[in-house]
């Protein structure tokens, strides 16, 4: 007797080996967990589509980012000591003087990040891909420094903050990268954002650098 089956099968042309054919060209290949793999079968002119709920959680993933600029203002903001240090302390003659204006920035760069991420997550197929995770992995790594900021800058440890300035800066450039390697568009949002953090990492070795000889600043 002969048996039949309603599944085709085709060989792919990476592995050698069959695999099925489903209906409308998709299918999930678990051992590619990668942006290409989604590529291939998803039509990137029509696939993803964005819904209501894309916006929505493109605002709540704004709110994370922008809510620690906010929080970092706050702080220095009331922090008069803090303000006075900064005001008082030694640095090079470009750069500006008053701290609120570092926070302002930072709301300024900070707030497109969540909408960067959450495209990331959106057209480069959430956590299921491999070049995903990494990406907002690096993500949530940055962020994590830029928090490590305020403490930092709360106990006036110089060296502490220019060294963790300049990780912020260097994991904002490589998620930079690894967002335009998934979604252009939310690549170019971070470049802002890794300009500003390079301009700081400069800025805080400067001042480390021209007061490091100063025992009590």
């Amino acid at each position: 007797m002969e048996f039949t089956s309603s599944h085709k099968y085709h060989t792919d042309s990476v592995q050698g080996m069959p695999q099925p054919n489903m209906p409308g060209g998709l299918y999930d290949e678990t051992m590619k967990k990668t942006r290409g793999a989604l590529d291939r079968f998803v039509d990137a002119k029509t696939m993803p589509f964005w819904s209501n709920q894309d916006t929505r959680n493109a605002l709540i993933s704004t709110m994370v980012p922008a809510g620690a600029a906010l929080t970092a203002f706050a702080v220095f903001a009331r922090d008069k000591d803090v303000v006075n240090w900064w005001q008082n302390i030694k640095k090079p003659s470009w750069a500006p003087k008053d701290v609120r204006l570092y926070s302002v920035m930072d709301i300024l760069a900070l707030a497109p990040l969540g909408y960067a991420s959450y495209l990331v997550y959106k057209n480069g197929g959430g956590f299921d891909y491999t070049d995903t995770r990494f990406a907002l992995g690096m993500y949530g790594a940055n962020m994590a420094l830029a928090l490590a900021t305020i403490p930092f800058v709360k106990k006036k440890c110089l060296g502490c903050l220019w060294k963790n300035t300049a990780l912020v800066h260097l994991t904002a450039v490589g998620t930079a990268i690894a967002f335009y390697k998934i979604d252009q568009t939310a690549g170019l949002w971070m470049v802002p954002y890794a300009l500003w953090t390079g301009f700081y990492a400069i800025l805080t070795y400067s001042i480390h650098s021209e007061n490091k000889a100063i025992k009590d600043i």
